[in-house]
């Protein structure tokens, strides 16, 4: 079946002192470390590939291999991993884990993994995570550490790997002090998809091109990556040059996409962030989707935005101006105005993160878009803790004790959206992801052919929500997804 998903409303990540391995010796388990105390991640994601129906004929034998039918032998494979930012000041554990995957799904996932590749093949995992995310933290707090560092003591062929080709180091009240360079110009691919960029259709006019931005980063910067009819992305070679990309994501609202799992997670491929597009500048009334037409009082704010990224760092009193600028901006945020393309009307970071994904689909190591596919991708969703709210950076967490497996994102993402209580179809990055005009990032057609949920077969309308009521959507997304 394209989509198992596996729940248990009671299941909880396991601390790391056994490297989160299998309390149970199951037949395929390749290791001699067992968990002194229960693991019921490692059960559920066993449970998830199981009832999938993969390689059924030799499951409960030393022989199972349940992601061979994917990952043929000596593959390199890239685990996109949701590391988006590092634990927060006064950050509850549980809210961590509701934002960043866990890493004993991680390593139960590069279990399984390791038994598909063998012993000539390679396994990375990371992303590019937010400019300011420090990535050792992120590392230790998720646990990936633990499971790298078992895989170390195994001399096992698992690396992790930060693909940011820029760090901002920040101060409490959100001044940069500096900007650290990482990683070598080899590493990064330039594509252009120019014409087949859905970014195209809301570019505007050469009288009036459209002002694309992304929070943080200096205006021109984005609008020469997006303008003139060209539309510039710059992914990691470490993710191209690989054969299969597994997109582990988590469960959870988005606020400028709806939802992100694992179509929004191809955004962590991208060594530059200044190639994302993430809204439009101004309201729709003046060719932007930055905020609704009924906010357009908030222009002086969003003036104040673009001219403190454009001063740089090290221009006159621009520290003042950047602590001004963030404490406006997260004032607007706690009352709940819908600022930064943070709502349902944003048209832009739905096409940006579809972009990315035919890209990630299509586009060979060298980044020429190609008509066939260049490799596998395949989607795990981390839902044991999930995030409701204010996601993707602060979102409430919800214990829905769930793991979705799919081989095919957008498949994957609709049954996400249903696992949510929201339809799919009210969600124009899930909705639109197989109705691309070239090369669909679907390889089926919706919805979903059959659903495996808990062993058994179901229609995907009839995914049940796992609350017994909806997520509670972002604040500008109430409204759209009240009606789904």
């Amino acid at each position: 079946m394209p989509v198992s998903i596996a729940a248990a409303p009671d299941a909880s990540y396991p601390e790391p002192g056994d490297f989160f391995s299998p309390a149970e010796r199951h037949p395929e388990y390749r290791f001699a470390r067992l968990s002194a105390g229960a693991n019921p991640v490692y059960d559920l994601l066993r449970r998830c590939l199981a009832q999938a129906g993969l390689d059924a004929g030799r499951f409960g034998t030393p022989h199972w291999n349940p992601l061979g039918a994917y990952i043929p032998p000596g593959s390199s494979v890239f685990i996109l991993c949701n590391f988006v930012q590092h634990r927060r000041a006064r950050e509850s554990r549980e809210a961590f884990f509701a934002k960043c995957i866990h890493g004993s799904v991680l390593r139960a996932l590069c279990d399984y993994v390791l038994l598909a590749v063998g012993p000539s093949g390679r396994i990375c995992f990371g992303n590019a995570a937010v400019q300011s995310c420090h990535w050792d933290e992120v590392l230790s707090e998720t646990g990936a550490a633990h499971a790298l560092d078992f895989y170390r003591e195994q001399g096992a062929p698992v690396l992790a790997r930060d693909l940011r080709f820029f760090v901002a180091n920040r101060t409490a009240l959100g001044r940069v002090r500096s900007v650290d360079h990482l990683g070598a110009p080899k590493d990064s691919v330039e594509i252009d998809l120019g014409s087949e960029s859905l970014l195209g259709e809301v570019a505007g006019t050469p009288e009036r091109p459209a002002r694309f931005r992304i929070a943080d980063y200096r205006p021109e910067r984005i609008e020469a990556f997006h303008s003139g009819g060209t539309h510039r992305y710059l992914m990691h070679r470490a993710v191209l040059e690989s054969d299969v990309v597994l997109h582990l994501s988590k469960l959870k609202t988005h606020e400028k996409v709806g939802v992100t799992c694992g179509l929004k997670g191809c955004v962590g491929a991208v060594t530059h962030k200044e190639c994302l597009a993430h809204n439009r500048f101004g309201s729709p009334a003046a060719g932007g989707d930055e905020y609704p037409d009924a906010l357009r009082f908030l222009h002086p704010v969003s003036k104040l935005h673009d001219l403190v990224n454009a001063r740089g760092p090290r221009g006159p009193f621009q520290g003042p101006l950047q602590v001004l600028d963030r404490s406006l901006r997260g004032g607007l945020r706690r009352l709940g105005a819908r600022t930064g393309g943070s709502w349902s009307g944003n048209d832009t970071a739905w096409r940006m993160a579809l972009d990315l994904a035919r890209i990630l689909h299509y586009a060979d190591a060298d980044g020429t878009l190609r008509n066939t596919r260049q490799r596998t991708h395949l989607s795990l969703i981390d839902g044991i803790v999930a995030g409701e709210g204010a996601g993707p950076l602060t979102p409430d967490p919800v214990r829905s004790g769930t793991i979705v497996f799919a081989d095919d994102l957008a498949w994957g993402d609709r049954a996400a959206c249903r696992l949510m209580g929201f339809d799919p179809d009210a969600i124009p990055l899930v909705r639109e992801a197989s109705r691309a005009k070239r090369h669909p990032v679907s390889s089926g057609r919706v919805p979903i052919p059959e659903v495996c949920f808990d062993g058994a077969s179901i229609s995907e309308e009839r995914i049940p929500a796992i609350l017994s009521r909806p997520f509670r959507p972002p604040a500008g997304w109430r409204e759209a997804l009240a009606r789904s």
